[in-house]
This record gives C-alpha cells, structure tokens and sequence, in this order.
C-alpha cells in the first residue's frame, strides 16, 4: 500500500552550534560520561545500518532552487524493510554549502542528525578559496537532545534548545512542499 508523506521544510542559515550543558542525577562523572555514551552509541549505530543497508533503500530526489543562492537538493531514502527513513540535504552557496542527514522515524520524529558546513573565504568561483569544515552530531533520544562533535563526543554548551529548534525549523524550511512516496 503506497502512503504519501508531506514534509514541510525551507533552507535555514548558517548556524553555529550550541547545546545547554544538562545535570543528571548520576551520581559520579565516570557514571555519568557511560551513561552518555550508551545514549549516543545506539542513535549512532544508524548510521552504520544505513551503510551496510543502503542497497534496501528507494531514493526520491528533489531539487531545492529557492532555498539558497546557488541552489540545493533533497533526496529521501526509505525502505519498507527498515523502520526509518533518511533525508539527505545539500544547499550550495556562494561562500559555502551545508550537508545535512536526517534520520527519522516513519512518523517524521527526529532521532539522529549529522550536519557538516563548509565555509569558504571567499566565494566558490574566485581562484584559491580555501574550505574549512565543520561536523556535529545532534541525537534526539528519550525525550532529550545531546549535540557530538565530529569525533563524537559529547559537546556541552547553554543553548540546547535553540538549537534543537534549529534543527527542527531548518528540516521544516527545507522539505515545505515536498511529497515522499513510501
């Protein structure tokens, strides 16, 4: 049975990275740090089922033309023998590019995302630009949000709500309009 699932989403901007430092009951940091780890580890097994698995999945592409200066692109991965779902985000601009992946449920809830920005200094069609690139995690698990940085480790700032909603508002801004078959 074919469903049809309505993303809505358009492209946010750059955004930096910032998560709220969170107390926990546990009692020593050791502790403390295990428990974070075995939060993290199972969200961040997705991303090795993905890999080993991709072959399953049906990709639905779509072009993302008012999103950004230069432009960006959608693809939707989904299988019937999987219960999640993977949004693969490109946006291109003129001094940079962002590289979200989203993995969700098949009700559209958050569970991991990578996002990786690549800031140029200067625009992309001028000789010699360099490209510096920056990767976070952000694990949505339980009803709580933890933000990694790109060797997977715990980051621990104050504003884990705004970024939590910035995740949310940007996969929102992005996939506006956007019909998935499943």
């Amino acid at each position: 049975m074919n469903k049809t699932i309505f993303i809505f989403v358009i492209c946010g901007a750059l955004f930096s990275c910032s998560v709220k430092d969170t107390e926990t009951s546990t009692p020593t940091s050791a502790q403390n740090e295990q428990s974070t780890s075995a939060k993290a580890d199972g969200n961040f097994n997705l991303i090795d089922d993905f890999e080993k698995s991709s072959g399953l999945f049906r990709r639905d592409t779509f072009e993302l033309y008012d999103q950004s200066a230069e432009g960006g692109q959608l693809v939707a991965l989904h299988s019937k023998d999987k219960d999640y779902l993977v949004f693969d985000i490109w946006l291109f601009g003129e001094t940079g590019k962002i590289h979200s992946i989203y993995w969700t449920d098949k009700k559209l809830n958050f569970i991991l995302v990578k996002r990786v920005d690549y800031t140029y200094d200067r625009p992309f069609y001028e000789d010699g630009y360099k490209t510096e690139e920056k990767t976070s995690f952000y694990s949505f698990l339980n009803n709580s949000f933890m933000a990694y940085d790109a060797d997977r480790q715990e980051m621990k700032h104050s504003n884990t709500s705004d970024m939590e909603n910035k995740l949310r508002s940007f996969f929102t801004d992005v996939a506006k309009g956007v019909e998935i078959g499943k």
